[in-house]
């Protein structure tokens, strides 16, 4: 027997808001548990002079970026991608990569994540301030880090060495 879809309308207050791990706001407009865990659905805005997460992959999901206003920065391991309002950028599983916002005015994107599951990753790391953009300074902070994004198939990539970005060390950095 198949279940009926059951056809939902998401308004601009509907959503779940977070504590971005990268700043800016994040607003979880559609989880996994209304998509039969097959995607989910971020709004998010990157503040100017991003420099967003560090750079990682996702093991298990595919990553979409719509930009809805200002320009994202995404860099992959061997090429940068400049994106303007109405670009898709589609990031396959495993690739490196880092989104960012270089310029001046805030970046507000569209995440769509699939399939289902970093909904959770998201809401877990805003709950518990897992820093995304700044390496863990002691090894406890380390373990618990890995621990957590291991999980949800999040790996921290080291290409900062083979990359030069518009960043500096302490942009960006959390407290």
């Amino acid at each position: 027997m198949i279940a009926q879809a059951q056809v939902r309308r998401v308004t601009p207050e509907d959503g779940h808001v977070l504590v971005n791990p990268i700043g800016g706001r994040m607003v979880l407009k559609i989880p996994d548990v209304l998509t039969a865990g097959s995607y989910s659905i971020h709004d998010n805005v990157l503040p100017p002079r991003s420099p967003g997460p560090r750079p990682h992959l996702h093991r298990g999901h595919e990553e979409v970026f719509y930009v809805l206003s200002g320009e994202l920065t995404l860099r992959l391991a061997h090429e940068t991608l400049q994106a303007e309002a109405g670009s898709f950028i589609v990031v396959p599983r495993g690739v490196v990569h880092q989104p960012s916002n270089p310029g001046g005015q805030e970046t507000h994107v569209l995440l769509i994540f699939s399939p289902g599951g970093m909904d959770r990753f998201f809401v877990e790391a805003a709950a518990d301030r897992h820093p995304l953009q700044v390496r863990p300074v002691t090894a406890e902070q380390r373990t618990r880090l890995e621990a957590f994004t291991d999980r949800y198939g999040y790996e921290f990539a080291d290409f900062e060495e083979e990359v030069s970005g518009p960043f500096s060390p302490e942009v960006g950095s959390a407290s």
